[in-house]
């Protein structure tokens, strides 16, 4: 019977991993497509003062709410659990106190510390978009403990529709107000743009509102009829429970997200120490982070979402003690990873000028396809990187992917000194020190899950048989773009087919060479309605 159960829970928590990880493709490919015409809106220079005041940004919010979900849904999922309702009330009472609270703080030193973090930024008219993105900081907070609360009852749904929505109203609003305010200067467009991420987070948080709003009665009814709960804990306790089991998940993820911070002060110190102008600084940023940053990512989240589906499954024959089911997971949630990952490390290779001339023009064209070039391989390091860490977090491991984040930063921090301060290689030396943290991270992740599980990886099936599909398909792309580009037929049209049949072909292959099978596809979301289209097109059997 409890074997039974935990299958049952099993199969819920891989169909809510699933959920999300849908919403999060969703919400990562609307992010790529308003970036780009953002960063043609307010330019180069525009976009750099965008990137500084969102890494900024992006920091604060890992300090003030990142833990909130998480902590929230571990606490309220336990009193669930156990029929306590009116202590799972209390904890959403508290969290939702202390989030109003670190809200308002973290958005006011945001706000009226604009000037000093833009002047630390090298980037003085960066002060606009940093005040406009602080009371995001509060609408966050509270989002965050609204997410952590349904996450606690075992849904994904509402903080699923939320993201699609507050990403949704962000692109649209990001690229109306940066258009209109651009009028006034690129650091007023940057502004536009920063509004418009408050502005879809407000729609999130309305729409989380309104799923409440729409449940309370059930909720309420639940607390009315608990006689299982403690009425003596008081809400301050609950508050500091909820601080307590927020820290630890904080301090991990300030640890990864500290890495952008550093590397933004950094590269825009050695920018500020070899006489750059802040109007260069800014336009040099805008290149690494609008134009390089916003295609590597691509593809690296995708893989992640994708395989991140597979993480609760995981977490779940481990519960159960299934060595062989754990090895096999680990293995499938990699190999997925790898199969997007080095592909498209071959396509951007390959496409890196067409690719941007197709997306942002010719404005710095052969600098920002050379970087595309030099760093097409670290999408192979971040995603190897990031699906090891969600491993390790399934593993329950959650101190290892911070020790490697450190140990990679430190090495990184070395490699700065010498590319960006001794060496004045500015674009080309960020890149190359982003390649060694994301391998270094990537080691020490993997070497740490071989430790642990001490499985042997499928090393033919992860790495060789996608490498090979991927090396044909590059070539295949480079003949079509080559002929089309013969015909006179246009860059955007030559490029999207490129990468169109490119794609069928790696497919082709990768299933050909069994890099992949039926038993395989049926793991992924919509695993079954892949295996229909394949067999109808004769690929699979």
């Amino acid at each position: 019977m409890n074997s039974l159960k935990q299958k049952r829970k099993g199969k819920n928590l891989a169909v809510q991993g699933a959920i999300l990880a849908s919403a999060g493709i969703i919400v990562r490919l609307i992010g790529f497509a308003y970036r780009i015409p953002l960063v043609n809106t307010i330019g180069e220079e525009g976009i750099g003062c965008y990137s500084k005041a969102f890494d900024i940004y992006s920091f604060g919010l890992i300090i003030s709410s990142y833990g909130l979900p998480s902590a929230v849904s571990k606490l309220v999922s336990a009193r669930m659990a156990v029929k306590k309702y009116k202590e799972a009330h209390k904890i959403f009472i508290s969290a939702l106190c202390i989030a109003l609270l670190i809200g308002l703080i973290s958005a006011s030193i945001m706000f009226f510390g604009s000037s000093l973090l833009a002047d630390l930024v090298y980037s003085e008219k960066s002060k606009h978009a940093i005040r406009a993105l602080s009371p995001t900081l509060l609408i966050f907070s509270i989002m965050a403990v609204l997410r952590g609360y349904f996450q606690g009852m075992n849904t994904m749904i509402p903080t699923a529709i939320s993201q699609v929505i507050e990403q949704i109203f962000n692109a649209i609003f990001s690229i109306v107000l940066a258009s209109i305010l651009f009028t006034r200067g690129y650091e007023w467009g940057a502004a536009g743009g920063t509004l418009g991420t408050g502005i879809g987070a407000f729609a999130g948080l309305l729409t989380l509102i309104g799923i409440y709003f729409m449940s309370r009665k059930l909720f309420l009814k639940r607390v009315s009829k608990d006689t299982n709960s403690d009425s003596s804990i008081t809400h301050f306790s609950f508050g500091k429970l909820v601080v307590l089991t927020s820290v630890p998940i904080i301090i991990g993820s300030a640890t990864f997200h500290f890495t952008n911070l550093v590397d933004m002060f950094m590269f825009n110190d050695a920018l500020r120490f070899h006489n750059y102008t802040q109007e260069m600084s800014d336009t040099l940023y805008g290149i690494l982070n609008g134009k390089y940053k916003i295609i590597i990512t691509l593809p690296v989240s995708i893989a992640s979402a994708l395989a991140a589906a597979t993480i609760p499954s995981i977490t779940t024959s481990i519960v159960l003690k299934d060595k062989k089911q754990i090895k096999r997971k680990i293995n499938m949630a990699i190999r997925f990873t790898m199969f997007i990952a080095i592909p498209s490390c071959v396509g951007i290779f390959i496409l890196s000028e067409p690719i941007i001339r197709m997306l942002f023009g010719i404005s710095n064209l052969e600098k920002a396809s050379l970087l595309l070039k030099i760093g097409s391989i670290s999408v192979v390091f971040f995603a190897l990187s990031t699906i090891s860490i969600g491993v390790l977090q399934g593993m329950d491991r959650l101190r290892v992917p911070v020790i490697s984040a450190v140990k990679s930063l430190l090495i990184k921090v070395v490699f700065n000194v010498i590319l960006l301060y001794v060496f004045d290689t500015n674009l080309i030396g960020a890149v190359v020190t982003n390649i060694i943290f994301a391998f270094s991270s990537a080691f020490f992740n993997m070497r740490a899950i071989k430790k642990y599980t001490r499985m042997k990886f499928d090393i033919k099936k992860t790495y060789v048989i996608p490498t090979i599909s991927a090396l044909v398909m590059g070539l295949s792309c480079n003949i079509v773009y080559t002929l089309f580009g013969a015909m006179r037929i246009g860059n955007t049209i030559s490029t999207l087919i490129s990468i169109l049949v490119g794609a069928c072909v790696y497919l082709i292959l990768l299933i050909k060479l069994k890099g992949l099978d039926k038993e395989e596809l049926y793991s992924v979301p919509k695993g079954e309605s892949l295996i229909r289209l394949l067999t109808k097109m004769r690929l699979l059997k």
